[in-house]
């Protein structure tokens, strides 16, 4: 075995314990990290599809490096089956690609939103500005969700097109939108950490907004990490001029590297704001109405079935007045109780795909071009060209 194969089964076995508990956890955040219809906690859905992206991400890229490890290691075989697995690699590649983009393009979005539900909080109502601000975050996700659509086509074309009419042009089209994608992204995540910066500041007089903060602000570093790493990644082994001179070969590590700065932030962040979703309000956690039974007892209200006002609580459980009678105090005594209320039961790549002529080797990131470039098998970026021929 290979020093590549090595590295490529250690970020395999990375990805693994990685994506175990992301499938484990975001199940959990279906039944605990619910919004119950309170509107400083809207993050939450923008979250929780940020992790089903996610986790379909991780599962895609384990399989990609598990493709690469059985495609270097199984030599002798005939050209179908090499094209075979040349071309399932190429399919999980993209679409681990894309969802990847997708799941930080909602991760962006969810931290967005959980800045301003811990604004509305502070100030009881939405501003002008904040509002002006999720209208232009909304634009920004649209904008990076196409991006992240054309690239996906692209690749799929030049993947099936067989390199009659993906020329280099339309390569050198797809390099540069892949770039740009990246650093809008990039340009985003450090506009939502000045963003969650103002509103710890804003908020450092609210002791039970302290936490959500400090979690904010870690997510934002966490998911910059993550976008920096792309950018520079790519700048630094796809060339987007004409030229193919001077194009550098990713190292062999650059797998676990991959795994430690492209998922990892990603995973910590969903971490910590399942941990966040999933507290009360007392612990810590965003909410902008009080839970009705903390409110009873601050009103000296007895907690019981048979005494609980009348209210709407803020997720949507009604609670209704009805009368009841008391048991008389004695034979002869037919004086009555007071009648009070009763609660009724509430049960009603980026990406850019580089393919060798003998494997299709991709990393987790930037597999939507496939070029003509041969180099030795790997699953990182960096050859060019158009793509090869296959075998009939």
């Amino acid at each position: 075995m290979d020093e590549r194969s090595t590295y490529y089964i250690a970020a395999a076995a990375l990805l693994m314990l990685t994506a175990i508990p992301s499938v484990v956890v975001w199940l959990c955040s279906l039944r605990l990290a619910r919004r119950r219809g309170d509107p400083a906690r809207t993050w939450l859905i923008y979250y929780k599809i940020a992790y089903a992206f996610f986790c379909l991400s991780i599962l895609f890229i384990f399989c990609n490096y598990l493709l690469a490890v059985l495609d270097r290691q199984l030599v002798g075989l005939d050209s179908s089956a090499v094209s075979n697995f040349q071309n399932a690699q190429i399919q999980v590649g993209i679409l681990s690609s894309f969802f990847d983009e997708l799941s930080v393009v909602g991760m962006l979005l969810a931290l967005l939103s959980l800045g301003q539900a811990s604004n509305l909080i502070h100030t009881g109502q939405v501003s002008s500005a904040n509002r002006f601000t999720q209208w232009g975050a909304w634009g920004i996700a649209g904008l990076l969700a196409a991006l992240n659509i054309v690239t996906f086509g692209l690749a799929e074309w030049q993947y099936s097109d067989d390199g009659r009419f993906f020329g280099p042009t339309q390569l050198q089209n797809l390099r540069r939108i892949t770039f740009t994608m990246l650093v809008v992204q990039m340009a985003f995540n450090a506009f939502i950490l000045i963003k969650a910066i103002m509103v710890a500041a804003q908020t450092r007089i609210e002791p039970h907004l302290s936490m959500a903060t400090r979690y904010l602000i870690v997510c934002c570093v966490l998911m910059l990490v993550k976008t920096c790493y792309n950018v520079g990644y790519y700048a630094d082994y796809v060339p987007l001029g004409d030229s193919e001179t001077g194009q550098k070969r990713p190292l062999a590590y650059i797998a676990i590297l991959d795994v430690v700065f492209n998922s990892w932030p990603a995973f910590i962040s969903l971490i910590i704001l399942f941990v966040l979703g999933a507290k009360k309000r007392q612990d810590g956690s965003v909410w902008s109405a009080p839970d009705p039974m903390q409110t009873a007892e601050v009103a000296g209200t007895p907690l019981n079935m048979h005494e609980m006002p009348s209210q709407q609580a803020s997720w949507g459980y009604g609670y209704a007045d009805q009368t009841h009678q008391q048991v008389p105090q004695g034979w002869h005594n037919q004086h009555q109780q007071p009648a009070s209320p009763v609660m009724l039961p509430a049960y009603s790549r980026p990406q850019e795909l580089p393919t060798q002529q003998h494997t299709g080797s991709y990393g987790s990131q930037f597999r939507h071009e496939l070029p003509a470039v041969q180099y030795e098998k790997g699953p990182q970026i960096g050859t060019t060209g158009p793509p090869p021929k296959r075998q009939p």
